[in-house]
């Protein structure tokens, strides 16, 4: 009767203990996933067509729409030829397709325009000059781009000009005012895209041209271009290390940007160097890991920038240094956007990326939809 009543009691205590043990590794996997309490956070995807044997976007928003609250198709530059107009890649048959599949599956669409792909920079800043010091011209571009957006039923647009000249910076300022109060009034939104800046040696020798408290407060988001902080034109190193990118969310927040406006720039990419010829490629994750198969690699881990490289000599004996960003690299990231509450963050591009992002992202934000 005693063994009885102490068998029974070992079988209770050992049930107790599994629940008990079953209950805490439940509410651990709870915990690591459940953004209940979390703020939503903008996770918007530039989105492009394939390009060259690089992937378009198409398949990720296919198959992460869930994990996205934007896209931000890139098919639009500045007219060289016609200042205020635009040239468009696509057709409107194609724009059509894929802003009402993205509308669908309760994805916003932003409406991206340029000013790069000219033959030279030089054109493109004096393309962009054109619009921004012009009256007539700026107000046909703003005129053209409202006749789009309405047309063809975007959510908001980004603007990317790139490389502009100095004397254009207070012009720039002025389109974003504008386009902004006239955009606003049909309830449409209004991103800006800027270079890196960390207000020292680091940053980017564009970024001066572009006023960061103004265009913060103009605009709905600042799209905070946080990678190539190593590029072809420097020596090799990460794509954006987390002290660097730390550095830019300090900048932007002293000039006046609110966090609930800067999205963070995530890279899906990354270089490859040749060493022996000086010259880097950059190239999606995806090739990344096929040359690293290729040439029986070992990734390393950089501890101060937090993201992975390795290294390889290909079969014409050149040495090369490969830099590139991961699902663990990205979590660094994701932790910034949470610890200075940042509206969100913008990835260059849909189709680049690691994979694994797609479970990375959801783990630590909660996705705005």
């Amino acid at each position: 009767m005693v063994k009885n009543c102490y068998r029974s009691f070992a079988i209770i205590s050992l049930s107790m203990v599994f629940i008990i043990m079953s209950s805490c590794s439940h509410s651990q996997r709870k915990d690591e996933n459940d953004n209940t309490n979390k703020t939503p956070r903008e996770v918007l995807g530039f989105y492009t067509e394939q390009e060259g044997t690089l992937q378009g976007s198409q398949p990720t928003v296919n198959s992460q729409f869930t994990n996205l609250s934007t896209i931000a198709p890139f098919w639009y530059k500045l007219d060289d030829k016609r200042p205020g107009n635009l040239i468009d890649s696509v057709t409107a048959d194609h724009k059509k397709m894929v802003i009402q599949s993205a509308h669908e599956k309760h994805v916003k669409v932003y409406m991206v325009v340029h000013n790069l792909f000219y033959e030279t920079v030089e054109k493109g800043k004096q393309v962009a000059s054109n619009v921004l010091i012009n009256d007539s011209n700026r107000n046909v571009f703003i005129q053209n781009l409202r006749k789009e957006i309405i047309q063809f039923k975007y959510d908001g647009i980004n603007i990317d000009m790139e490389n502009l000249n100095l004397t254009d910076r207070d012009s720039f300022s002025l389109l974003i005012k504008i386009l902004s109060d006239e955009l606003h009034h049909d309830g449409k939104i209004v991103t800006v895209s800027v270079p890196a800046n960390t207000g020292d040696s680091r940053a980017n020798p564009w970024s001066p041209w572009f006023d960061y408290e103004k265009l913060g407060l103009y605009s709905d988001g600042l799209m905070i271009m946080t990678y190539d902080e190593h590029n072809p034109r420097t020596k090799p190193g990460s794509t954006a290390s987390v002290d660097w990118t730390e550095a830019t969310i300090h900048y932007a927040l002293k000039h006046g940007v609110p966090p609930s406006k800067i999205l963070l720039g995530i890279a899906g990419y990354g270089w490859d160097w040749d060493i022996t010829e000086g010259k880097a490629v950059y190239r999606s994750y995806a090739q990344i890991m096929d040359q690293k198969k290729k040439y029986k690699a070992k990734s390393m881990w950089d501890s101060r920038s937090q993201t992975p490289h390795f290294s390889y000599v290909d079969k014409e004996q050149h040495s090369h240094q490969v830099w590139f960003e991961n699902s663990d690299s990205l979590r660094f990231k994701l932790d910034l956007v949470e610890k200075f509450n940042l509206r969100g963050i913008g990835i260059w591009r849909l189709g680049l990326e690691d994979p694994m992002y797609w479970k990375t992202i959801p783990q630590q934000i909660k996705v705005k939809k």
